[in-house]
């Protein structure tokens, strides 16, 4: 099984508003992780226009990469109320397919499909809670 590069942020910890990695890095409030390249990964601030009703148009960062992920993870918080239909079709239309799960089951989902090396970003709301 391929191992995550160096530099993939493994996520080891999340709630209250923030999420840790294992190399002890923090980052507040919702994020976006894209792989820069075969080697390297940048984390964003993922400034989500509406909470409740997030749009392909908040995915625009993901879109334009240069290196266009296989999948994006999608965490929309603590709650799954809502199917995202409309915003899994607009995504799978532009080639980028989207697992849309709550915050903490992307962030399993994240940690185990970069164990497998694969091509993936991730745009997370975060929690208020302890992880």
């Amino acid at each position: 099984m391929p191992s995550p590069s160096p530099t993939a942020p493994v996520i080891s910890d999340y709630g209250n508003g923030r999420f840790v990695f294992s190399n002890d890095q923090v980052h507040e409030g919702p994020m976006m992780i894209i792989g820069e390249d075969i080697s390297g990964f940048s984390i964003h601030h993922w400034k989500v226009s509406d909470r409740s009703a997030i749009s392909k148009k908040d995915f625009d960062l993901v879109l334009n990469a240069v290196h266009r992920p296989d999948l994006v993870i999608v965490g929309v918080g603590t709650a799954m109320n809502h199917p995202y239909m409309d915003l899994r079709r607009e995504l799978n239309a532009e080639g980028l397919p989207a697992e849309i799960l709550t915050t903490s089951a992307a962030c399993r989902t994240w940690n185990l499909l970069l164990s497998e090396g694969r091509k993936i970003a991730l745009a997370v709301l975060e929690v208020t809670e302890k992880g």
